[in-house]
């Protein structure tokens, strides 16, 4: 049976939104419109991948492995998901900024968004088991 969550929609919200990005601007360079393009189908991807139990098992067999490691590596993998947003956010936004919000650095902060989104829902399943 699919599972639809948040994620699946905010997966597709983001390749609906690089789509539009890409195909929108007549003026774009190929190779900025194809990487678009191409993110955009990795979050259509991730979003047919979320609906499935596959995904969300995954998550909940790692978390169950990490019972058997040491201290240090539990509290690294809990914490390697919000290192990752953090350091995406860091340095994406201010070189979306100082760039003024150009093609150019939209498609590279584009691959950010995937890692943004894959950790804050692997987040997300960890937060749901702990409660």
């Amino acid at each position: 049976m699919r599972h639809f969550t948040l994620f699946t929609f905010l997966y597709l919200a983001a390749g609906v939104c690089l789509t539009a990005l890409a195909l929108g601007h007549p003026n774009i360079a190929q190779n900025l419109k194809i990487t678009l393009l191409v993110n955009a189908g990795v979050l259509y991807l991730a979003s047919a991948l979320s609906t499935f139990r596959f995904w969300h098992q995954s998550v909940l067999r790692n978390q169950a492995r990490l019972r058997d490691k040491p201290a240090w590596q539990r509290n690294f993998i809990t914490i390697a998901p919000m290192l990752i947003i953090a350091l995406t956010l860091v340095t994406a936004i201010p070189d979306l900024v100082n760039h003024n919000w150009a093609t150019k650095t939209i498609a590279g902060a584009s691959v950010g968004l995937l890692l943004i989104l894959v950790s804050a829902e692997q987040l997300f399943i960890r937060s749901q088991i702990r409660q």
